[in-house]
């Protein structure tokens, strides 16, 4: 595993993170999520990003379960939607209270990297959010304060205000715009950057020929972007199998190439699944006369 520095922050992480959005499914029992995460940290991954929404609170306990307040590995969190309205609500008092909701069912003293979860611009406008990251840090409850994004003005006006040391950005080689508009003025100002969605939802694994594969799978959540995202995978499987190991794999590298990010955070559900992402970390992504490559096919989209 080869790690990066998470902006400015200090913090060091592994390029290939876990993403615990399937984290305690009820299909397995917990003693199969709990031995993933041990098998995470074993393999080398240090940043694990979770959410109070994903499961409602499930995520969090079995990540507290599995890895408590050890210090050698950082936490992602993120404070969301309210669960029985849908609506999106990021006042200070109601932020501090979730986020000591999430510290009891993580079972530690402090998040290394607490998010709000998809506002959007104007969400974020409405709100004296700030305040409470603030607040949290000069408690001890957090360490970072972040944003997990959806739109590219969303993250030039945090960065140019000052507001987040990590953003999440939804990148990949079918989802680029946000991140190309986004990274270079992350880089500038030292804003740290996580991957979400390296793969596509899967789409990016060869493995969908058609939206009807998708069944029971997160990626029939793309609705109608399906159909083009698996035909434009398609277009760039030929060059995936000219390099070294999985389309996944490649895949993940092109995610860690851009130098402005330092972690891609792919889910996994299966031991075989978390080794072949690990095994995608070589300190550098893709070279690039191949990422040119890439961006040919992409321009004929």
């Amino acid at each position: 595993m080869h790690y990066r520095l998470l902006g400015r922050t200090g913090a060091q992480v592994s390029e290939i993170g876990m993403g615990c959005n399937r984290l305690g499914e009820k299909a397995e029992p917990d003693s199969h999520w709990i031995d993933l995460v041990h098998k995470a940290v074993d393999l080398g991954i240090t940043v694990f990003d979770t959410a109070e929404a994903y499961g409602w609170g499930r995520s969090e306990e079995i990540l507290g379960q599995a890895i408590g307040n050890r210090d050698d590995v950082l936490i992602a969190s993120k404070v969301s939607r309210v669960r029985e309205s849908n609506v999106k609500e990021w006042s200070p008092a109601r932020i501090i209270a979730h986020a000591e909701e999430s510290l009891r069912r993580l079972r530690r003293e402090t998040i290394d990297i607490y998010q709000l979860h998809s506002p959007s611009l104007d969400d974020m406008q409405r709100f004296d959010w700030p305040e409470a990251m603030q607040t949290l840090k000069a408690q001890g409850k957090i360490r970072f304060a972040g944003v997990s994004i959806n739109d590219a003005a969303s993250g030039r006006w945090l960065i140019e205000n000052g507001l987040a040391e990590v953003l999440q950005v939804d990148y990949s080689m079918l989802t680029t715009e946000v991140g190309d508009a986004v990274f270079p003025l992350a880089e500038k100002h030292g804003v740290g950057i996580l991957i979400r969605m390296p793969m596509a939802r899967g789409v990016l694994t060869g493995k969908f020929m058609a939206k009807d594969d998708t069944q029971g799978h997160r990626a029939s959540l793309l609705g109608d972007k399906l159909d083009p995202m698996i035909e434009h995978a398609r277009t760039l499987s030929p060059l995936a199998e000219q390099h070294d190991g999985t389309f996944g794999q490649f895949a993940l590298r092109y995610a860690i190439s851009p130098g402005a990010v330092s972690a891609a955070i792919p889910g996994a559900r299966t031991v075989e699944q978390l080794t072949q992402n690990v095994a995608a970390s070589n300190g550098r992504g893709l070279d690039d006369d191949i990422l040119t490559q890439i961006a040919a096919i992409q321009a004929t989209w």
